[in-house]
């Protein structure tokens, strides 16, 4: 599925699914979004934060059968620019932009509950890659207050955020996604493969043309790659 997005300079309200090549409108956003972060919470998809023209505490429950939307429990606070990993039934989003600062928190979400606090990121990060292995969420790169970073992070279900390597140069504006065991960043010309355990990375491909906020979701060990300024689909095969 893909919802919304940045289309020009102009927000859009559709929600296309189906198999990479054969997408198709089923449905619409309550309102035009982008710079959202989605995750599957219970068979359902859940739409958290972005916006149109400002950050949005809002969350969006899409049935992905027939396209339907509902209000969810809010995030509490405007956030866009995040990134969101689903694990156990719970999401996690990390980072973001609320409307005025730079976001340091890691945000548990239940449907059921409040969010809360789980960890808090060295400084405010928006436009970071994050992907989880496991019930470990990693996070890589991203826009700082001081510029773009290099920093990979990782942060275990009950344990302490660490950093656990860094990029070849500093990088934001990138997807990240894990298959096999490997986690892939992908943004700019390339697709870097990082290592988990080691936070080692390589260029492991290069991509048609430069892309900025792709998504990128693994299923039958591939890697697909949607939009990043285009309106472009690629399949990734390590």
């Amino acid at each position: 599925m893909i919802l919304g997005g940045l289309v020009g300079n102009t927000s859009i309200d559709t929600i296309l699914a189906g198999s990479p090549n054969k997408l198709r409108v089923i449905g619409h956003l309550p309102q035009p979004t982008h710079d959202a972060a989605a995750a599957v919470l219970n068979g359902s998809v859940y739409l958290f934060g972005g916006g149109s023209t400002v950050s949005e505490p809002t969350v969006v429950r899409i049935n992905p059968a027939n396209g339907t939307t509902a209000s969810a429990t809010p995030i509490g606070e405007p956030l866009s620019d995040l990134g969101a990993v689903a694990i156990g039934g719970r999401a996690y989003l990390v980072g973001g932009y609320t409307g005025t600062e730079f976001a340091t928190a890691i945000l548990r979400y239940s449907p059921s509950g409040s969010p809360s606090v789980v960890a808090r990121l060295p400084q405010g990060t928006r436009y970071a890659g994050v992907a989880t292995i496991g019930r470990a969420i990693y996070a890589a790169g991203g826009l700082t207050t001081s510029g773009a970073t290099r920093a990979i992070y990782a942060l275990p279900l009950g344990g302490k955020l660490h950093e656990i390597g860094r990029l070849p140069r500093p990088e934001d504006h990138a997807a990240l996604v894990a298959l096999n065991g490997t986690l892939y960043y992908v943004g700019g010309r390339k697709i870097l493969a990082i290592n988990p355990r080691t936070g080692r990375s390589a260029i492991v491909a290069h991509l048609p043309q430069s892309l900025s906020d792709p998504s990128a979701v693994a299923a039958g060990g591939q890697v697909f790659i949607a939009g990043g300024g285009t309106n472009g689909i690629w399949a990734f095969t390590p």
